[in-house]
């Protein structure tokens, strides 16, 4: 013992327990039913998440090319290229919400998931 508790071989262990007892190492729940999303799947989500980042970044500049446009042909110097970058950011995380949100919803082709409850002849679920 090194006096402030650290490194002592019955931390968390009842008086009774032994160490080969099951303990917080042990999963709570079984994971059986997980299966790992195939490598079409990880491509499409990849895929969907470049999409997100390259499209806020060319939103903004867009509008910010626009915003200098309009500075040029206006007189009004920095404030074209101001509001081009906030409707920018606007459009752009619009944007990218929309096309991750897209990551987390399963394709069409996917089989539905089984329902947890089970299914009474009388009624849909109980």
């Amino acid at each position: 013992m090194n006096g402030l508790g650290l490194n002592d071989k019955d931390d968390g262990l009842d008086q009774g327990a032994s160490p080969d007892e099951s303990g917080p190492d042990q999963p709570v729940f079984s994971a059986s039913s997980y299966q790992p999303e195939s490598s079409a799947e990880s491509a499409r989500n990849m895929g969907l998440g470049y999409a997100a980042g390259i499209t806020f970044f060319a939103t903004i500049a867009f509008m910010l090319f626009i915003g200098w446009g309009a500075d040029l042909i206006l007189g009004s110097k920095p404030w074209g290229m101001v509001g081009g970058i906030v409707l920018g950011s606007v459009i752009a995380f619009i944007q990218f919400f929309r096309i991750t949100s897209r990551i987390y919803d399963k394709p069409k082709d996917m089989p539905a998931v089984k329902p947890l409850t089970p299914i009474d002849e009388d009624h849909e679920r109980l």
